[in-house]
């Protein structure tokens, strides 16, 4: 059984719209994924990428482009489960004009069956895409290809599960010359692009789905591959920061140091941007100096909570001083935080645990804290804890946005989560001072920066819009 019965010569790959009522809805980042995807395929098909997100498409815009491309099959990405019903409405769209639908992703492959129960969707990518979807536009039979879910007469076939790409190097680098060229990718309004130097995470947090979806399994690509990609990027005509997609890109300090110290030597001139846990740095002060020194101004930090029994129930595998000391590090090293911290991480959690959160938030200066309920997604522990215990109040997918609460806990309620979260937000953004965060972002990003008009207009609107957000947030609290 093949997907279609003719040559495949078009594939529109789209990334569907969604918000998240966070600040970094205001960030358009390059949608990485889909430009492995396409790279791999363009040997053997044309390619359009659609960014919805990027470019803040409504579904009347992305079908317009879609049927101006006519493609023979439309492969929606859906990596966050709030954007899984924009993508079955793109999918619903374009089965009426009679184009093939490939759902690929993160939540697709975890709740494939429940997907393909709709009549538009033909097909699901499981896990890594690159060669399960590259053997789809060779058209092979269906029943011949490994990782993927499809219907066969009203019944839901699961095929048998693709090994994960062994040599990540193998890779093309991605298709970044199919991006729009009216799209500005940007974090603060400062120009970024993206790079992937590894997949998958070696820990087991409960309320992540990333070690499911690789298997417990961390590869990474080999420095040389790093490197020669960062030299594309660093010869454009602009100093770019560069965001590393990895999950964990600090799970292997050694390899980092060794990027690092390659970077300094030849001179490579990009403001660098991570994600990291909080163990490494705190045992590896010398390679954050290095880091520094590499370039490295921001990172994401998982910090998540800064009670000893949440984070032994999340299995974060950290101690409380491991963050105090991390965060020193950082700064000590003028690295800008934006720190991911979660209310609702504890059964028992209580508003006092809150209240202590954001007095320490203050306390350590933590320079942009990024607070989210925590949400049950598919493929977590958390997941399936709420289920067992009758927590569990919401399926609707829209609602997934780790700013509203879907579950209840032991002592909160769905309401009071919500209320907590608000009040979380408003002490990071409006009870607080600026000087130390501002002085960090000068010195790693000049006076230049700071007094350019254009792009602190921009910036400015993009948190006024926020700000506004969270003064509705205290009026809730209130």
């Amino acid at each position: 059984m093949k997907l279609i019965n003719k040559k495949i010569q078009k594939v529109a790959l789209v990334n569907p719209n969604f918000i998240t009522k966070s600040i970094t809805d205001k960030f358009t980042i390059p949608a990485l994924g889909l430009e492995y995807i396409a790279a791999n395929i363009l040997d053997l098909v044309k390619v359009k990428i659609i960014d919805g997100k990027v470019r803040n498409l409504n579904l009347k815009e992305i079908m317009k482009e879609i049927n101006e491309f006519r493609p023979d099959i439309v492969g929606i990405s859906c990596c966050f489960t709030i954007g899984i019903n924009f993508a079955l409405k793109i999918a619903k769209e374009s089965k009426k004009y009679g184009y093939s639908t490939v759902l690929g992703g993160w939540h697709p492959s975890f709740v494939h069956s429940e997907i393909l129960k709709f009549p538009f969707v033909d097909v699901i990518v499981r896990g890594e895409g690159e060669i399960t979807f590259r053997e789809i536009i060779k058209n092979k039979n269906l029943e011949e290809i490994k990782g993927i879910s499809y219907k066969n007469n009203g019944s839901i076939i699961n095929n048998q599960d693709r090994p994960l790409i062994k040599d990540l190097n193998k890779l093309p680098f991605p298709a970044r010359k199919l991006r729009n060229s009216n799209s500005y990718f940007q974090i603060f309004q400062m120009p970024i692009d993206v790079i992937e130097t590894s997949r998958g995470c070696p820990f087991k947090c409960t309320f992540c789905n990333i070690h499911q979806f690789y298997r417990g399994i961390y590869r990474t690509k080999n420095t040389e591959r790093v490197i020669q990609e960062l030299k594309i990027i660093s010869s454009q005509k602009k100093r770019m920061n560069v965001l590393i997609v990895d999950d964990n890109f600090t799970a292997n300090m050694k390899r980092v140091e060794e990027i690092c110290d390659i970077i300094i030597k030849e001179g490579i001139k990009l403001d660098l941007i991570c994600q990291s846990r909080i163990d490494v740095i705190e045992k590896n002060p010398n390679v954050i100096k290095k880091m520094s020194k590499a370039g490295f101004w921001l990172f994401f930090l998982g910090i998540e909570s800064f009670n000893q029994t949440s984070l032994n129930n999340i299995q974060k595998k950290v101690k409380f001083r491991d963050i105090i000391k991390a965060i020193k590090i950082l700064h000590d090293n003028n690295i800008v935080i934006i720190g991911s911290l979660l209310v609702g991480s504890n059964l028992d959690e209580e508003e006092k645990d809150t209240n202590l959160m954001i007095k320490i938030v203050k306390k350590l200066k933590i320079d942009f804290p990024l607070y989210s309920v925590m949400t049950p997604l598919p493929g977590t522990k958390f997941r399936d804890i709420m289920i067992e215990k009758d927590y569990l109040l919401s399926h609707n997918w829209n609602e997934y946005n780790f700013t509203t609460a879907v579950n209840r806990l032991n002592k909160l309620s769905k309401e009071e989560l919500e209320r907590l979260l608000s009040k979380a937000y408003y002490y990071a953004y409006f009870n607080r001072g600026w000087k130390d965060t501002l002085i960090r972002l000068y010195k790693r990003k000049g006076l230049h920066f700071l007094l350019n008009p254009s792009k602190i207009f921009s910036a400015i609107k993009d948190f006024l819009n926020f700000f506004i957000d969270i003064r509705r947030m205290k009026e809730k609290i209130e």
